[in-house]
Order: C-alpha cells, then sequence, then structure tokens
C-alpha cells in the first residue's frame, strides 16, 4: 500500500471539507450558511454533506465558522454511508486572500474526526470524486478556483483514519490522541507535533515542515522530523515535495534504538529483534526510486558500510546494493533470543524447526555484493570474505563466494532454490552447498572453534552437500553428497594425544620423549551422506606411534551420534593398553565412553541404523578402509609396509596405500623406547596391580 493513496486522499477530502467553508464564509449569510455549504459541496465533488448541529459564525477580518456533526457521503459502492464524520468542525480563515482564490486557514480545529479511505476490488479510492460527478475544484468566484488551502496553525484531538485496500486485502489504522501545528511568528516553517498510535504501535511526531501546499508541489520544501515509536528513533531532514505525484526528497535519515523490531510499525512488516542498532544515510527520491548513499549501519559490534538502490516500479521491489564491513558477526543478526550451548534455537536441537523465510525472498528481488573483512560464524572468524548474492523470483545464489580461513583459502557457492514453492506445497527448496578449502591452518581453525589448541598443520577441505526441506531441520534430514576434511605432515600435541589414548599419559609419555610434539602423519576424514546420514568412509588420525580410527555414522533427522573408534600403539608391549572408545549421544552434547574390553569392535560389524540410540551403537555405515575396524585391531597395520594413512586416502580417491617412509617418527619412536624399559615395567605392574 503506497503512501501516496493516503496522502492523495486526505487532501482531498480536506478540500472538499474547507470548500465548504470558504463557501459559507464567503455568503456571510448565518441564516442559510448551512444549505449553501451543501449546495457548494455537492457542486464540488458530487457528494452530499450533513450539518446534524447548529451553525456558528464569527464575522471579522478572520471570520471563522463552527460546524457540528458534519457528515460527508462516501462514494456509491463504498463501506458505509459515510466517508467521513466530524464532531466539530472550526475553520477561521483570512478574509484577503479569498478575494483571489486563495485560501488561508489561519486556524483548523477538528474534533474526533472519523475518516474511511478505502479502495474497491478495481482499485478505485472513495476520494475520487471525478466518477461520481467531474472534477473535486470548488466553483469560479471571479478570482479564479480556490488553491489548495494553507494551513497555518491546526489541532486535531481524538478520532481516527483508516484505510483498507480491498485489492491488497490490507487495512491500515492511525488513532490520533492529538496533533498540533503552528506558524512561527518569523513565518519559517510550521511545527509539528503528533501523538498516535499506528496499527496498535504508540508512535509521536515532532519537527517542522514548509506546510502542506509547499509539500504537495513540484518544488523541493524543507523538512525536519523527527519519528519515535518502539523505542527506536528516525531523523529525517532534508527538503521533499510532490508527495501526490512522483515524489520527490533528498534528505537525510538517521535511525537508532534498542531493538529493529521498533520499526516495525512504521514499515508495517515484522522486522527482527536486532540490536542496538545505528543507522544514517542519504536518501534521493525521484518518483519511485530510491538511492541510499553514505549507508552506514552498526548492529551490536557488526558494521557495514557503502550504497544502495531501491526501486519500486516493476512487479517487485527491486534492490542493488554495493557494501563494505569491517566485522560483519551473524550472533549480532540472531536476535535477542540466545539458544542454549550447542543448540540453534534453545530447543537442545542443533537445525532448527523454525521455518525458511520463504515469504520474504519472494517477496523482493536483488544483487548485493560484499566485502567483509572479517565475518564471524559462530567460533569460526573468516577473512577476506568477498560474496554476491542475487535473489530472483525468490531463488537465492551467493556466487561467487571467496574468503581466508585459517589463512589458507576457502571458496565455494550457495544456492536456494524454491522451485515453486510455497505455491506448490509437494515442491520445497533445495539447498546445495559447495565448498572447497586449501591451506587451512589445522590448528588454528580448530582453536578457533574452542575444540583445541594441541594441533598444526594444513588441512584440505571439501564440502558438496543438497537438501531440500522449508526448515534447518528438514534439509539437514534430508542432505546428501559428502564432506571431507584432509590433513597431512602436521603436529599433535602430547597432552591431547594422552587423551586420546584413553588416560594412559603415564604409559605411553615416554614413547614420545622431552618433545611437547608428535608429528601428525596424516587426517583424514570423510562422510557419505544420504538422506541426512551421514557415514564414515575414512576416519583416520596417525602419529606413527599411535593411531586412531573409526567408524559409524551421524543421524542428522534424528541428532544422534554413534561413532566407534579403535587406539593402537606401535609398541607390541603397550598394545593391549590401547583402549578403544565411543563417541555416542545427542548431537548437541555427545559423550566420549571408554571401551576397554574392545566392545566398539564388535559392535561396528553388526548390522543396523545410524540413527540408533540404544544398544546398538554403529551399524550400517560402510567404511572402505579395510580392516580398520569391524574385523579386527589395527596394529597390524602400524609398521607395515602400508599406512593407515595411505589406505585412508586411497579410499577417498587420493591415490593407492602408500609405503611406509623409511626413519622418520619410527626412528624416534625406537630411539625413545630405549632405557625406558623400566618406566614402562613399573606402569605395567601399577595397572594390574602387582
Amino acid at each position: 500500500m503506497k503512501l501516496k493513496r493516503i496522502v492523495t486522499g486526505a487532501v482531498a477530502l480536506a478540500a472538499a471539507v474547507l470548500v465548504a467553508g470558504y463557501a459559507i464564509i464567503a455568503s456571510l449569510n448565518v441564516e442559510q450558511v448551512a444549505e449553501v455549504a451543501k449546495a457548494e459541496v455537492k457542486a464540488a465533488t458530487g457528494r452530499d454533506l450533513t450539518v446534524g448541529g447548529p451553525v456558528g459564525l464569527r464575522i471579522s477580518l478572520d471570520p471563522s465558522i463552527i460546524l457540528q456533526d458534519v457528515g460527508f457521503a462516501n462514494a456509491p459502492w463504498g463501506s458505509r454511508p459515510q466517508m467521513a464524520r466530524v464532531k466539530l468542525l472550526e475553520i477561521e480563515v483570512a478574509l484577503l486572500p479569498l478575494l483571489t482564490g486563495e485560501v488561508v486557514v489561519k486556524r483548523l480545529v477538528v474534533i474526533e474526526p472519523d475518516i474511511l479511505l478505502e479502495t474497491d476490488a478495481q482499485g478505485r479510492g472513495n476520494w475520487d470524486f471525478a466518477a461520481d460527478s467531474g472534477p473535486a475544484v470548488p466553483p469560479d468566484r471571479g478570482g479564479g478556483p480556490v488553491n489548495l488551502p494553507d494551513v497555518q496553525a491546526f489541532r486535531i484531538q481524538g478520532g481516527q483514519l483508516r484505510l483498507v485496500d480491498a485489492t491488497a486485502g490490507e487495512t491500515l489504522r492511525l488513532d490520533v490522541t492529538e496533533a498540533v501545528g503552528a506558524l512561527p511568528g518569523d513565518g519559517g516553517p510550521r511545527s509539528l507535533r503528533l501523538a498516535a498510535v499506528y496499527n496498535g504501535h504508540p508512535i509521536v511526531v515532532e519537527g517542522r515542515f514548509s506546510g502542506l501546499p509547499a509539500l504537495l508541489s513540484g518544488a523541493p520544501a524543507p523538512v525536519d522530523l523527527t519519528l519515535q515509536a518502539g523505542g527506536t528513533t528516525v531523523v529525517i531532514k532534508g527538503v521533499a515535495g510532490n508527495l501526490t505525484g512522483a515524489a520527490s526528497a533528498d534528505v537525510a535519515v538517521a535511525a537508532f534504538g534498542g531493538n529493529l523490531a521498533g520499526l516495525s510499525p512504521l514499515v508495517d512488516s515484522d522486522l527482527p529483534p536486532l540490536g542496538p542498532f545505528d543507522l544514517s544515510s542519504n536518501l534521493k527520491v525521484d518518483g519511485e526510486d530510491f538511492d541510499f548513499s553514505g549507508l552506514v549501519l552498526t548492529i551490536g559490534g557488526s558494521d557495514v558500510t557503502g550504497n544502495a538502490a531501491l526501486s519500486m516500479a516493476g512487479d517487485r521491489p527491486m534492490v542493488k546494493a554495493a557494501l563494505v564491513a569491517k566485522l560483519l558477526d551473524l550472533a549480532d543478526f540472531a536476535g535477542d533470543v540466545r539458544p542454549a550451548e550447542g543448540t540453534a534455537d534453545g530447543s537442545g536441537k542443533v537445525f532448527s524447526d523454525a521455518p525458511l523465510p520463504l515469504a520474504a525472498l519472494q517477496a523482493v528481488d536483488g544483487r548485493v555484493k560484499l566485502d567483509a573483512e572479517r565475518l564471524r560464524a559462530g567460533g569460526v572468524t573468516l577473512e577476506d570474505v568477498a560474496a554476491t548474492l542475487v535473489l530472483k523470483d525468490g531463488d537465492l545464489t551467493v556466487e561467487p563466494l571467496s574468503a581466508k580461513l585459517a589463512g589458507g583459502d576457502l571458496g565455494g557457492r550457495l544456492a536456494l532454490t524454491q522451485a515453486n514453492a510455497p505455491a506448490d506445497a509437494a515442491a520445497a527448496p533445495e539447498l546445495a552447498l559447495t565448498l572447497k578449502g586449501a591451506n587451512i591452518d589445522f590448528g588454528d581453525l580448530l582453536k578457533q572453534a574452542a575444540v583445541s589448541d594441541g594441533v598444526g598443520g594444513e588441512l584440505e577441505l571439501d564440502v558438496d552437500l543438497t537438501g531440500k526441506g522449508a526448515s534447518p531441520h528438514a534439509i539437514a534430514a534430508d542432505l546428501g553428497g559428502h564432506v571431507q576434511a584432509v590433513s597431512l605432515d602436521g603436529t599433535l600435541d602430547n597432552g591431547l594425544l594422552s587423551v586420546l589414548s584413553a588416560g594412559l599419559g603415564d604409559i605411553t609419555g615416554p614413547l614420545f620423549g622431552d618433545s611437547e610434539n608428535t608429528r601428525l602423519e596424516c587426517f583424514v576424514s570423510r562422510f557419505e551422506l544420504e538422506k541426512g546420514q551421514a557415514k564414515s568412509r575414512a576416519l583416520v588420525l596417525d602419529t606413527g606411534a599411535f593411531a586412531v580410527a573409526g567408524r559409524g555414522g551421524l543421524d542428522l533427522d534424528g541428532e544422534h551420534v554413534s561413532l566407534a573408534f579403535d587406539t593402537q600403539t606401535s609398541q607390541p608391549s603397550l598394545a593391549s593398553l590401547a583402549v578403544p572408545f565411543r563417541v555416542v549421544g545427542p548431537l548437541a552434547d555427545p559423550g566420549v565412553v571408554p571401551d576397554p574390553i574392545g566392545a566398539a569392535i564388535g559392535v561396528v560389524g553388526t548390522v543396523g541404523d545410524v540413527a540408533q540410540t540404544g544398544g546398538n551403537l554403529v551399524g550400517g555405515a560402510v567404511d572402505a578402509v579395510g580392516g580398520l575396524i569391524g574385523t579386527g585391531p589395527i596394529i597390524g597395520h602400524i609398521g607395515s609396509d602400508q599406512t593407515l594413512c595411505g589406505e585412508a586416502l586411497a579410499a577417498i580417491g587420493r591415490g593407492g596405500a602408500q609405503p611406509k617412509t623409511s626413519g622418520g617418527l619410527a626412528d624416534e619412536v625406537g630411539d625413545a623406547v630405549k632405557g625406558v624399559g623400566e618406566g614402562i615395567e613399573k606402569g605395567l605392574k601399577g595397572l594390574t596391580g602387582e
């Protein structure tokens, strides 16, 4: 619903009512003023004017008239007989300007107006008097037609204004508490104060403007207004004109508040509860085109600058923008609700069931180019982010997408294709995500995610996922594709390694010598996904002296983890002490359970469903790394002619099993073992109670 409909209707109605005052005062016949007013309004608008109460008239150089119980007829097709009702109307008019056909209202008082502006199914407005009886202009009085009244001072007390648009099925309502305007003694801009309730939301408008005739003319007129609603303040300062036609404006706009949702009553839409925020921009309006330059926005700790343009001329609004940010923290755009740790919405679930804003995506088209020095998502920070977002007919594409992640390069593409949804309920929107990463500092990434600060090395990342659904949970439950991560020739903190060895640090410590770090030969992980079931194809961490290999999967629909791991060492004397363990439980908070009797190894060979949360720990996951887990221990692979890393890489299509190189960590381990026999023996006796 366009603002100029409201302004046009209100102006037309005001002109019609003031015609009555003009006609009455021009006649200066108190005995016949009511009948003259009715005739003049009928001639000008084709509508009937009724005056139910007594008429008061004061004759002077500034004559005034008081009308009570005034009614103005609605269009023949209107939803009620009267377009407007006013309990009391007082008009004081400057007499001399009337001689030239100019109406200058020195004072206007309106008590409890009830005004209905409405359109029919064909889009006709009930203020379109020409459709009833010709142009809505007053008759010629010898000095030319009466121009639009210049109201110098006014007071409106109580009352309501409603706008009903039958074509859009939309209703707007403004309940006025008080509206006061005055012309200062120096003849400058008029003062204005409006206290009202707009669609159930209290608003206050204060400031100065150049008068109604100036704002409705083509020439720009000064405007300086401040609006307050819902804890939000909006300031508009500049020039504007022709508000009922091809509107024009060149203004500075500033908006700030504790919560962006405070702007909802102003835009007649539910905005997200984001904040605190501060927005400023220069705005140029040319008809239905809006140009924002020098745009500066801060929300929480995030900042955005740039330029934007909005066009309302097409079938749907079109937005174009080029934006730059020093920091863009996605947590600042998550609203006031802070979900529980490890969950998306506080429900205990990682993937929210809240519907995606598909209707909002279909409401506007756009192209936005974003460059951000830093983009923070959860505990991970991307740097030098460059992305172009294109929204067309409800389909969203982010391409190209590039960034620096933990010192490495990351690139990819994201697309959300609605495919006739929600018009076709059977066609759910589809999400497609591809990411490629190289030279990513594995340790830095884990440290950012608060997982560990004891790993180093470069990581390769390969993500290719697709899924359909109208919510994040629905998409996760339908995901297909793969997620792969590979790190070669890194380092592993011995403290972390002792944790991975299920608490055997006192015994495995001598294997690593005095060094704080152990070489990480490889970390290889690949999960294949189908209908939300993620099954491991390769899951290996190998230091040469110590290895962890796993299999199993994740149920993204039920949000359950079922993974089994075998831990092995290259030292035969300690092989029996390498304890398998399990990772099981809800995806938001899984638990690690030691499995000293090797139950995990037996379980993974069973047939079942990854989604099981009961006795069967892992099942149905096909692990292509033959013999790693499920058919026996992996000790035979460590120290043999072929490495676990080679087999894992072969399983993901990165070449066949490769022979283990001589020297390196194996020799280091051998040297470390020398001279520590007594320590190992002591440790063994301690475990057996001897």
